[in-house]
């Protein structure tokens, strides 16, 4: 009987360190990583699919990774013979609200009104919907755990990427450099520090709150017990490692 082979599922949600993630994956894995949008358009539903899977795989018959904006943990994605890893990280909802609008001026380019854009079903909880396929935290905590889901955090970066090699992923190369930074922030903290959109973006990300405090105070920490007392010690030598 043969082996199960792996294939690392990287949920890419905005403005989460994302982008950095992506390029650890092709350094890493080269050309057994794809970056994937579903075959019928980028912004389209339904998001990737088993079907997409099939397509992608014809393409990169040894692939190790995939990674897209439209891959999603609800989307039961199906590979005899494959366990698939799946893998996201998650940002503080609040600062990531207010930096995704920040990229849409500055990287998208598009004449936003910030009263406006928040009330879009697509901007809020947008952690949530990308996990469980609603604004429910209930059904987010519920796909985590069907699918064994590691959740890293953008604000424990090179903590989480240790953790990830560790306990999921132990061939991925782990060095990095910082890539989609954004340039300025200012529109960001404008919005952070007015009261008045600060509670818009607090009212908009409910869902996105409770979950982050549940990754937070519940999941996160199964990862760090998992990998032991040396912990700290680690994430310290990785940090003195020369990133690429």
């Amino acid at each position: 009987m043969s082996a199960m082979r792996s294939l690392l599922v990287f949920v890419h949600i905005n403005k989460t360190a994302g982008t950095t993630v992506r390029h650890i994956l092709r350094s890493s894995y080269g050309a057994r990583h794809a970056d994937v949008e579903p075959w019928h358009g980028a912004w389209e539903d339904p998001p990737f699919s088993t079907p997409d899977l099939r397509r992608v795989r014809k393409l990169y018959p040894n692939l190790a990774s995939i990674a897209g904006h439209r891959v999603t943990a609800y989307s039961d994605l199906e590979e005899p013979g494959t366990d698939l890893g799946y893998v996201t990280f998650l940002r503080e909802p609040i600062s990531m609200c207010a930096s995704r609008f920040q990229y849409q001026l500055d990287y998208r380019k598009k004449e936003r009104v910030f009263e406006e854009w928040i009330r879009n079903g697509w901007v809020r909880d947008a952690q949530t919907q990308r996990i469980g396929g609603t604004a429910n935290v209930n059904d987010a905590v519920a796909m985590i755990d069907k699918k064994d889901m590691f959740v890293g955090l953008t604000e424990r970066f090179d903590e989480s990427m240790v953790l990830l090699k560790a306990l999921r992923a132990p061939d991925l190369d782990i060095r990095y450099k910082r890539v989609n930074v954004a340039k300025s922030s200012k529109v960001a903290k404008d919005l952070l520090s007015d009261p008045a959109t600060r509670q818009m973006i607090v009212e908009a990300n409910q869902a996105d709150l409770e979950l982050y405090e549940y990754v937070q105070r519940e999941l996160y920490p199964t990862f760090q017990r998992a990998f032991g007392p040396s912990l700290d010690d680690a994430v310290a030598e990785y940090g003195r490692t020369p990133h690429t």
